[in-house]
């Protein structure tokens, strides 16, 4: 893994995801991938220009607490 951790994460809700991880195994296509070419599509019809520099995320102090583990369980 890199020494820094690069990846944003997005929440959806469980039968949304269900869904999407079936269509992208059917079309033998990665979830990250195939959102990324929706997302990526939609900001250029929307004349969204591409950042020539990525916003770093804040730093955490040291003395902060450390974050909160959550998971997610669904029931089905």
């Amino acid at each position: 893994m890199a020494k820094r951790q690069t990846r944003r994460s997005i929440s959806v809700k469980g039968i949304t995801y269900q869904r999407l991880k079936d269509y992208c195994d059917a079309n033998g296509r990665s979830v990250s991938g195939y959102l990324e070419d929706i997302i990526a599509e939609k900001l250029d019809a929307a004349g969204v220009p591409v950042p020539t520099v990525l916003k770093a995320r804040p730093q955490r102090k040291v003395e902060d607490e450390p974050e909160e583990i959550v998971s997610q369980h669904f029931t089905f």
